[in-house]
């Protein structure tokens, strides 16, 4: 890593710390139109070092890319990456693909082409040894229809979902990183059927807090739930779902900026100090990061040491 810690800061021998991932955006110029491999691999080393410049020890990169073709689809390339990241101290986290992936379909080929395509992205990214790869469980639609049917179809809708995501991810953790593969709690998944499909997986956590909010619950609690499961955080604020939401769906109230939503931040940093947490906290937020990631390292930084950036100690 580089030496410092996710508040950009020198170890100081104050405890166990997670490591910051902050998330490449040198493949896109939009959002699914990519930039071609070689124009990545010639823009990343200044992203790297801007990124490291903020404090981040991980850099995270979306599997999606290994679905749209060419050279992203290769180890080779993503062997070329690692070696940028290598030159700058920096590591890896990967969001494995999620835009067209359904883990939970009924249907049995989208189920299968939904797997085939995590697995093609698994082994495609496999050299950047990730720290965590971060798996969602089901697709919108899916998670639509289990929030919107009635109570009394839920349970076996429930049953039928979990059936397929434990397969799924039986199978996943199977791969090259199965050992850090975790699945990401989203709205509309109840904490515990969350909790018993890890359980019968045997797989890890990614402890999103911004979806967790989004879907009416507390982040702390989750973690507490999940304690011992979980590898790495996903952060971001959120608003939580209003009376006219359907089964906490609304994309838009997750992925704000920390302090633009309902998210405790010094009580979720107090849960992760309390734990001695050392995993990766990748933040997500849309639109500049840069706010974001000073909020964190503020809010980290007062609960260590009891002073905020250029204060005194109190």
């Amino acid at each position: 890593m580089n030496g410092r810690d996710p508040a950009g800061n020198p170890p100081d021998g104050t405890g166990t710390l997670p490591v910051l991932s902050l998330p490449s955006e040198t493949a896109w110029d939009a959002r699914f139109h990519l930039v071609p491999p070689e124009s990545l691999l010639e823009a990343l080393p200044r992203e790297a070092r801007r990124l490291r410049e903020l404090g981040a020890g991980l850099v995270e990169f979306p599997g999606d890319l290994c679905g749209m073709g060419g050279d992203y689809a290769s180890p080779e390339f993503w062997s070329r990456v690692s070696e940028v990241l290598a030159c700058e101290g920096l590591g890896a986290t990967v969001h494995l693909p999620f835009g067209w992936v359904d883990l939970a379909a009924l249907d049995g080929e989208v189920w299968e082409g939904s797997v085939r395509s995590v697995e093609r992205a698994m082994a495609a990214l496999t050299p950047l040894s990730p720290l965590m790869a971060s798996v969602h469980p089901a697709n919108y639609p899916t998670r639509a229809v289990l929030g919107m049917a009635p109570e009394t179809a839920r349970s076996g809708l429930h049953a039928a979902f979990g059936e397929r995501v434990v397969k799924a991810l039986t199978r996943l953790a199977r791969g090259a990183l199965g050992p850090v593969l975790a699945l990401e709690n989203l709205e509309g998944v109840p904490p515990e059927l969350f909790a018993a499909i890890l359980d019968a997986a045997g797989v890890k956590a990614c402890l999103d807090v911004g979806h967790a909010v989004a879907d009416g619950q507390d982040p702390c609690r989750l973690f507490e739930l999940l304690e011992g499961k979980v590898l790495g955080l996903h952060l971001h604020d959120a608003a939580p779902p209003g009376r006219t939401d359907a089964g906490g769906l609304t994309h838009e109230r997750a992925h704000r900026a920390l302090g633009e939503g309902r998210l405790d931040l010094e009580n979720l940093v107090s849960a992760v100090l309390a734990r001695d947490f050392s995993g990766p906290v990748v933040l997500e937020v849309l639109g500049d990061q840069e706010p974001s990631v000073r909020l964190w390292s503020d809010t980290l930084r007062t609960a260590r040491t009891g002073r905020p950036e250029g204060g005194l100690a109190r």
